[in-house]
């Protein structure tokens, strides 16, 4: 995900900030575990999720952020070595922007709500195919390595759109923080589908 678009989000609820009551703005920071399906390649690890919310009904709130699906620390640019390709790992890396409605239903403790939700995904990652083959998706990059023999690899860079459905609580910890639990689900183009479960701390304007 470009970081413009990153920025350019974040400027835009500064500014609204300055526009709407204080009072029914909020932001949230989570980091959680998530298990990732994408063209049949599956990766699980951290992730992350920052939003900025606003409440424009008693019940109902709008957020907006940034998603990190997935980040396989190993993937490069580069062409893997002759080790990468005996173990034959499929690589990637993905994140989201997203813009979802939250229906709460608040209690004495806390908050609980569900959310529902599109996002504009980015997926990128290298698919390693045994054999001289033709590529689903990216680019093609035939290699020829010692002691294996011939190997496909299939670089890409996937844009796409999903739907999100979550349930989650905010517990009360204080006059303007909050504890919040989630788990998520998200299906998407390209078969792309995640699983996650976070936690995270939302603070009240």
């Amino acid at each position: 995900m470009a970081k413009k678009q990153i920025c350019l989000l974040v400027l835009s609820w500064i500014v609204s900030i300055q526009t709407l009551a204080a009072d029914n703005l909020y932001s949230v920071f989570s980091v959680g575990y998530s298990d990732v399906e994408f063209i049949q390649d599956s990766n699980k690890g951290l992730g992350y999720k920052i939003a900025f919310g606003y409440q424009f009904e008693p019940q109902w709130y709008v957020e907006a952020g940034y998603q990190l699906l997935v980040h396989d620390s190993l993937y490069s640019t580069e062409l893997p070595t002759a080790n990468a390709v005996t173990n034959a790992e499929n690589l990637q890396q993905g994140d989201a922007l997203f813009i979802a409605f939250l229906g709460k239903a608040s209690g004495r403790t806390g908050e609980l709500f569900y959310r529902l939700g599109v996002l504009k995904t980015d997926v990128r990652g290298q698919q390693l195919l045994a054999g001289g083959r033709e590529c689903e998706f990216g680019k093609a990059n035939v290699l020829a390595i010692a002691d294996f023999g011939a190997a496909t690899l299939c670089d890409y860079d996937e844009s796409g759109v999903a739907g999100v459905i979550g349930l989650g609580f905010d517990y009360f910890v204080g006059a303007r923080t909050m504890i919040r639990t989630e788990i998520e689900y998200i299906k998407g183009q390209d078969n792309l589908s995640t699983a996650a479960a976070t936690v995270g701390l939302r603070y009240n304007f």
